[in-house]
């Protein structure tokens, strides 16, 4: 039997148009949290999107609702590694859930230059995830992508959301 094997950019543009990269989802999870070979054409700038879940049954009320939104920080150059460009990620929410999952990835001139793995902090209200690339001059862009597993009695019981930051230009 004979193998074939795809670049990185072409698994990446295939999960993209099979909608891997898709915006908030309610009740599960993207396809695929890898962040796409490019940014998109006219992508917008979605800070990363937010997500909620209101709890379900008999004891529910208007304030039991948890709120969790995402931020694509604005790409710099690193204070803790010089020589690099840094993006970070943040998911705050209203109240603590089980998890919160976060991929941050980095972009230069549009195209994929690096991206994080995927961290799962439990039991918390926040976290943060980041991509760094060694520093040249150009246009950088962060993306994110976050999954959030809201407490036993919450309705959706998950729901992530992705999106990309402003795009802005560094020297070395």
């Amino acid at each position: 039997m004979r193998v074939r094997r795809m670049t990185v950019a072409a698994a990446a543009a295939v999960l993209a148009l099979l909608g891997g990269t898709s915006p908030a989802t309610a009740g599960g999870t993207a396809t695929d949290p890898s962040a796409p070979a490019t940014v998109p054409r006219n992508a917008p700038d979605d800070p990363g999107g937010s997500v909620e879940a209101g709890k379900s049954g008999s004891d529910a009320d208007a304030q039991a609702v948890i709120r969790c939104t995402g931020q694509v920080q604005r790409p710099h150059n690193s204070t803790h590694v010089p020589g690099t460009v840094n993006v970070v990620v943040t998911v705050s929410c209203t109240a603590p859930v089980q998890e919160i999952t976060t991929r941050a990835a980095l972009y230069k001139n549009g195209q994929l230059v690096n991206q994080s793995a995927l961290r799962t902090q439990h039991n918390t209200a926040s976290a943060q995830n980041n991509a760094a690339v060694r520093c040249s001059p150009g246009n950088y862009r962060g993306w994110m992508y976050f999954k959030v597993v809201f407490p036993p009695g919450y309705n959706p019981p998950t729901a992530s959301a992705n999106g990309f930051g402003q795009e802005v230009p560094i020297s070395c």
